[in-house]
């Protein structure tokens, strides 16, 4: 029953919280364009075939995943499960952090624009917004 997206665009705004560098990785840069251009909302079984969720569970189903799942990790050896998070994680670190730092500048000039206000004042009317009634943030920005 779930769907996942990046719905920034609808109100004007870029993703953040390291998504572009982070959604990138997961479904490679044309897929994750595409995502977060459109705002496009994919279903479970389409995020489970682009490696954006590691498994699909029945709703009913859901809470003994949950709950196998972190008996499984609370069990298991915890200086290990660290060491090799850590291991994972150690080679993006650096570029997640360039791209968070990308992001917010981004995000700031974003919050600036008449299409960020369009977009908000849209999303809370319940309507469509139209973009581009005032200066324009292209994409040479």
């Amino acid at each position: 029953e779930a769907t996942f997206g990046q719905g920034f665009i609808k109100i004007g705004l870029m993703p953040d919280g390291g998504s572009t560098f982070l959604l990138t990785q997961l479904v490679g840069p044309r897929k994750a364009f595409e995502l977060m251009a459109t705002g496009e909302q994919i279903p479970a079984e389409e995020a489970l075939r682009l490696g954006v969720v590691n498994r699909v569970v029945e709703s009913e189903e859901l809470d003994a995943t949950v709950n196998r799942l972190v008996g499984a990790l609370a069990s298991a050896a915890q200086p290990a499960l660290g060491k090799l998070k850590a291991a994972l994680s150690a080679q993006s670190i650096a570029a997640l952090s360039d791209a968070l730092e990308f992001e917010a500048e981004g995000q700031q000039a974003c919050f600036h624009s008449p299409d960020f206000l369009e977009g908000v004042t849209a999303f809370m009317q319940k309507r469509k917004p139209v973009f581009g009634k005032g200066a324009r943030g292209g994409a040479a920005d």
